[in-house]
């Protein structure tokens, strides 16, 4: 029976440290956001998921378009110490500089699915890919 009871304990604390781990990934790519930095914010992707190309695209001009302030916060994760599957309550502002216009707001449930590889966790799927879009300058 304290066999049984130490697996289970063992078990519940892998899977504390896989959420952290995970939550880990999304906090940097926050970080990079803020910090204007593509390059760091695709670091916690998989190079060979769909629509790579296209979100790499999308990061780089977002950036440069000016000061992003960005939360994720976990609203599910699931999965094991291999696969995951997340949602993130994901909240964007763009402030472009020089505009007059108030900084540009975007909320969002985005939707990730990542896998651990080489000891690190990547995402091989996000939707919806239009949340990391540049700004249209013509919106309001």
């Amino acid at each position: 029976m304290r066999v049984i009871a130490l697996s289970l304990a063992v078990a519940a604390l892998c899977l504390a440290d896989t959420h952290r781990d995970v939550m880990h990934v999304f906090g940097n790519m926050a970080s990079a956001l803020t910090a204007g930095n593509p390059d760091q914010f695709m670091e916690s992707f998989d190079r060979h998921m769909p629509d790579y190309d296209t979100i790499k695209d999308n990061v780089i001009q977002l950036v440069a378009q000016g000061q992003i302030t960005t939360i994720a916060q976990p609203i599910r994760d699931e999965g094991d110490d291999r696969h995951r599957e997340v949602d993130l309550d994901w909240t964007l502002d763009i402030q472009i500089p020089d505009s007059p216009m108030a900084p540009a707001h975007r909320r969002e449930t985005v939707h990730c699915r990542l896998e651990r590889s080489n000891g690190h966790w990547r995402i091989v799927a996000l939707s919806p890919i239009s949340f990391f879009a540049p700004q249209d300058p013509n919106s309001k």
